[in-house]
This record gives structure tokens, sequence and C-alpha cells, in this order.
């Protein structure tokens, strides 16, 4: 019986080219493998290239759908890096232009810009006159007397306000 195994680099040009490694072909490069060799398939081989690229490839999978379910205002600089990374492991060669990972990278550079996601606080959502009034407290006493125009206790401030005018209203309308 005639086998065709391929090389382990013709298994990483396919893989460079774009192709998929699926656990079929593991299978079929392993039975290949162990029928020439007699004895199984060789550590470092063609079917262990093969198994290690599929193993990679669905990684890359994994992460891009993991950052796929994530509303796009949330995808991070971390998860481009990330899946910066697995890309490149799965298709050994950094990821170029127009690629997955550069798309991702966009998006996470237009949130960076934007300030985007959110940062998420374990204090309480809503700013009250008594945490606006201490902030002023603490910010004088750091300005030596003086709040600065535009601070942060008078951002905290006018929340407060707001908050309290908006509660008012809907108690009125009520």
């Amino acid at each position: 019986m005639s086998f065709d195994l391929p090389t382990i680099d013709e298994l990483k040009r396919s893989a460079e080219s774009g192709q998929r490694i699926t656990p079929e072909d593991v299978s079929v490069i392993s039975q290949a493998e162990s029928e020439l060799t007699g004895s199984g398939p060789v550590a470092g081989g063609p079917a262990a290239t093969a198994q290690s690229l599929a193993m990679k490839q669905m990684n890359f999978d994994t992460k891009l759908d993991e950052i796929s379910r994530k509303p796009q205002s949330h995808i991070t600089q971390e998860d481009a890096r990330e899946i910066q990374a697995t890309e490149g492991r799965a298709f050994n060669k950094p990821p170029g232009v127009g690629s997955v990972s550069a798309q991702v990278r966009s998006i996470a550079n237009r949130n960076t810009a934007l300030g985007l996601p959110p940062v998420a606080i374990d204090g309480p959502t809503y700013v009250t006159k008594d945490d606006a009034s201490e902030a002023q407290h603490m910010e004088s006493m750091i300005y030596g007397g003086q709040n600065p125009r535009g601070g942060m206790a008078a951002q905290m401030q006018s929340a407060a306000d707001k908050i309290e005018n908006v509660r008012r209203s809907s108690q009125e309308s009520l």
C-alpha cells in the first residue's frame, strides 16, 4: 500500500496558507505514519506536527468564539493581544493586514480611543450630595483650600445635583 505522507514543512506551509487541519486529517496522517514505521507515530514527525497545528487551530477557534460573544464596545487590547498570539500559532506565521486579529485590534484601538469599555466599580452607582461634599472637603485640603474648576469634586457635585433633579421630577409627576 502506498502512502502520501506530508512532510513537516508541507504541513507548516499548508497552515501558513490558511488551510485547516482537521482531526480527520490528523487521524489519516497518524495511521499512515504508523503503517510506515510499524511502531506508531514518531515524536516530532508529521503526525505530531499535524496534531499540534490542529490543536492550535482549535484554540484559535475557541478564543475567536469567546471574543465574538462580547459586545464590540467591550473588546480590549488584551483581547487583541490574545487573539493575535493564538492566530499566529494556529497558522504558523504572524497575522497580517486584514487578518482576524487585525480586525480585533482595530476595534480595541477604537474602544481605547473612546474610553471603552466602561470601567466597572465596586462602589455605589449613584453619587450622593454627601459623597460630593466629602470629595470637596478632601480636594480643598489637597489644593490648599481651593477646589479646582472642573475637578473631581465639582463633577461629583454636578452628578449628585442631576440625580436629585431626576428624583424630584419623577416624584412630582406622580
